[in-house]
């Protein structure tokens, strides 16, 4: 069995840039010479560095407050739903190019703006410092404020009962 003694030495394994950097060194083997071989010199290699949009997020959008700072634009998208419905636990809103709707926690719907009609619907009040509209009518149409022809008309559910303004033929 002495006469079958085998000498093993290691595998060498070639040294592996990063990418895009340049290798500077070379692997130097002594087997059995008794030289003392130094290793070669490699230039100082640091892992990539992580790179961050520092422009568009420090003008731009506050991570800390999570605020929106300065003007996005839109390109265009089939739509974009602003947080999650979960019933009893929060609300979202949908943005379409059919129109916007709002759900609260509950689920129902608390405003809604149809994009193809321009009808709204509002579940809580509407307040303005100012309204302009050609007919207002109130409730189930009982009581109309009609400013094209400038009258309005309280209704019974038959017949007109009070009519401020202009009537045609009236009194």
């Amino acid at each position: 069995m002495a006469d079958e003694l085998k000498i093993l030495s290691p595998e060498v394994v070639e040294d592996t840039p990063f990418p895009n950097q340049d290798e500077t060194s070379t692997s130097q083997t002594s087997q059995g010479t008794g030289e003392t071989v130094n290793p070669a010199t490699v230039k100082t290699q640091g892992m990539p560095t992580k790179r961050i949009a520092y422009e568009v997020i420090g003008s731009a959008l506050n991570t800390k407050s999570r605020k929106i700072l300065a003007v996005f634009e839109f390109t265009e998208s089939g739509a974009l739903q602003i947080g999650k419905y979960e019933n009893g636990v929060s609300g979202d809103l949908r943005i379409t190019p059919n129109g916007i709707t709002a759900r609260d926690l509950a689920g129902i719907t608390t405003f809604a703006i149809d994009g193809t009609t321009g009808d709204a619907v509002f579940k809580g009040t509407i307040q303005a410092e100012s309204l302009i509209a050609g007919l207002v009518a109130v409730g189930n149409n009982n009581v109309i404020l009609d400013g094209e022809n400038q009258r309005i008309v309280v209704n019974d559910g038959t017949n007109d009962r009070v009519l401020i303004g202009y009537q045609p033929g009236g009194f």
